[in-house]
């Protein structure tokens, strides 16, 4: 029970003692150099698809430890108007990589800023698209553990980690808060293009905006990544509406015989987003439901499997943890979290969750339903947070393409930040 107790108050003092890495160039804070380190690590209990291999052998049931994101970055606001943005690290530093991976330049941004009703920027980052979590590396405020891989529908194929270089514009409209961009996206690997039939050649510009309607508080919108929170535990009343879209010309080509015909990509979605207190101990409840229409042409599904040690798979889900996750068709995506009331001389605070993903892919003859529920504990708010989650996926015939059993993982995640 001691050892317990040390470890809680060890967690609670470790951020609670650092100084924020800041330094102040005024008196008001105006302008300032700011530096964010972050670290999440985890520990996996992963029930494998049919046919997954580790290192060559057959593993039905794999325990593995991680680090699932590190970030090293600064903001400089040297100036009122002038804002410049780093951000280093890496995902996914696990026991596949862990003699390969390298610690990579991830966004790099320049923005100056006219009046909040206007700032333009250029960057190499994620950009605000087809719903709230498009942009979705406000990962450090994540209600369930990874719930937005399926808005980053060209990961790592025409895109690196979900960012692209672009221009954009952005800004706050009385209660409306906007953000449009112009995207330069990467070509696909020479594999890549040809299993998933995508155009030859330099790719189109992608296109993107976000609008929502904040009827409470206003949130952030210092940085295109910024508004993107999971949850802000009670210290807010935010309820938004948005609508956001992404698009880009000929992403596909399909060759039948002598003619050649092209895919657009078209991303639509609509979202709502609630996050408030709801009594004087300070719980609070979290909501968001996501409604999304995605187009790439009706044969196009894709697996997706966060931190994947694995190989082989026989099913049509892929190795390991991997499920359709992208594809041509319409999606719904739900969570619910709410925040237990402050207990007396304790600062801990302890959030369960629940999520559900449904979709409705042309490519499948059975519709996709992903489940989780998890619980957040708080030591000092998002600076210091373990989360237990489990998350329930179909399996995929290869041939009939329905759900044939259905398995699930278990994941431990500590999250520091400074």
């Amino acid at each position: 029970m001691k050892r317990i107790l040390f470890l809680v108050a060890l967690l609670m003092a470790i951020p609670a003692s650092a100084q924020l890495l800041r330094h102040n160039f005024d008196e008001e804070g105006d302008t300032f150099i700011q530096g964010i380190v972050r670290g999440q690590f985890w520990a996996r209990l992963t029930e494998t698809n049919p046919g997954t291999t580790v290192q060559g052998e057959p593993a039905d049931k794999v325990f593995d430890l991680s680090v699932r994101r590190y970030r090293l970055g600064f903001f400089a606001q040297v100036e009122k108007k002038w804002l410049f943005y780093i951000l280093m690290g890496n995902n996914n530093l696990n026991q596949s990589t862990l003699q390969s991976s390298d610690f990579r330049l991830l966004d790099v941004l320049g923005q100056y800023t006219f009046s909040e009703k206007l700032s333009i920027g250029v960057a190499k980052t994620t950009f605000a698209g087809a719903g709230r979590f498009s942009n979705t590396f406000s990962n450090g405020s994540m209600l369930t553990l990874d719930p937005s891989v399926y808005y980053l529908n060209t990961l790592n194929h025409f895109d690196d980690m979900g960012r692209r270089i672009g221009v954009y514009a952005k800004g706050q409209l009385g209660k409306i808060d906007y953000f449009v961009s112009l995207q330069n996206s990467p070509a696909p690997s020479d594999n890549v293009r040809t299993a998933f039939n995508y155009s030859k050649g330099q790719p189109k510009v992608l296109t993107s905006s976000y609008l929502k309607y904040e009827f409470w508080d206003d949130e952030s919108n210092k940085l295109p990544t910024s508004g993107g929170n999971g949850t802000y535990l009670g210290t807010k009343h935010i309820m938004n509406l948005g609508i956001g879209y992404e698009y880009q010309a000929k992403m596909r080509e399909i060759t039948d015989g002598t003619n050649t015909s092209y895919r657009d990509y078209f991303n639509l979605g609509i979202d709502f987003f609630i996050d408030t207190p709801i009594s004087e101990r300070n719980d609070a409840i979290t909501a968001y439901l996501g409604f999304n229409s995605t187009h790439f042409g009706s044969d196009y599904v894709r697996s997706v499997g966060a931190n994947s040690i694995f190989g082989g798979g026989t099913s049509l889900n892929g190795a390991g943890n991997a499920t359709p996750a992208i594809g041509t068709g319409s999606t719904l995506f739900l969570q619910l979290g709410y925040l237990l009331p402050k207990w007396e001389n304790c600062n801990i605070r302890v959030q369960p969750n629940a999520g559900w993903r449904f979709a409705n892919y042309k490519a499948l003859n059975s519709n996709v339903n992903i489940y989780s529920v998890g619980v957040n504990t708080y030591f000092n708010g998002q600076k210091s947070k373990l989360s237990l989650g489990y998350e329930n996926r179909p399996i995929f015939d290869a041939t009939d393409k329905k759900v044939s059993t259905r398995l699930g993982t278990f994941v431990l995640q500590y999250q520091i930040e400074l």
